[in-house]
């Protein structure tokens, strides 16, 4: 797929990794939607919404015309062990990183085009455990398995869809998990990943740009963690 001149959704494109892979799909020549709680300083059509909102999103799409690709970015991660996990926490975190993607793609799906495709970000946490991350692991894992079940149900209209499973990437998202011990945690991180360094939300926003591109990649999740997995 050319993305040139081509409708890109992308929802928490505002901020992180979803304002950079925005900005990436710009740069390539693509028109940019973003679905989100604040406007982004780049060009874009944008309506306010929040995922965990099943009617908000209902609303946007109605407003919103064709759409080539379709990337669900927008996600939280709140530490807590298991034993501490409240349901708000457990809602929280299944109503935006799984509902959200959920009824993105289903009430997408009118408004796709034939050829286009889906991008859903999960995470490493989808492929593997961590302590003090068990709702999020869960809800990345359920995110995975979503985007194989769309793969092999859009495949008749040709529309396919892949995930991208990022590793420890720079965003504000560590400040937002450990308050202002964010950025030591996000440093010590570097003992994990053999590249002994973290990664740049453009190194994922390259991985959205290949999905978009190879129209025979489908079902499938890209790891871009800097060999994390691999040990």
């Amino acid at each position: 797929m050319d993305v040139r001149g081509k409708r890109v959704l992308v929802t928490g494109g505002n901020s992180g990794i979803g304002e950079v892979i925005a900005k990436e799909f710009l740069r390539h020549g693509s028109e940019i939607i973003v679905f989100g709680l604040h406007k982004p300083g780049y060009k874009c059509e944008f309506h306010k919404v929040d995922v965990s909102n099943e009617d908000q999103i209902i609303k946007a799409i109605s407003k919103t015309k064709s759409i080539d690709i379709l990337v669900n970015n927008a996600g939280i991660a709140i530490v807590s062990l298991l034993s501490k996990t409240t349901t708000e926490i457990l809602d929280s975190m299944m109503n935006v990183n799984f509902k959200g993607v959920f009824w993105m793609c289903k009430h997408s799906m009118s408004k796709l085009k034939y050829g286009g495709c889906i991008i859903n970000i999960s995470s490493i946490a989808g492929l593997n455990s961590y302590e003090d991350l068990g709702i999020y692991c869960a809800s990345k894992a359920a995110v995975i398995s979503l985007t194989k079940t769309l793969a092999l149900e859009l495949a008749s209209k040709k529309i396919r869809a892949n995930a991208i499973a990022p590793g420890i990437i720079d965003t504000s998202i560590w400040e937002k998990m450990y308050g202002k011990d964010g950025r030591k945690a996000l440093a010590e991180t570097t003992a994990y990943v053999p590249l002994k360094r973290v990664g740049k939300p453009e190194e994922i926003a390259h991985a959205a740009i290949f999905l978009a591109e190879n129209e025979y990649t489908n079902g499938t999740v890209i790891i871009v963690d800097g060999g994390e997995l691999a040990e």
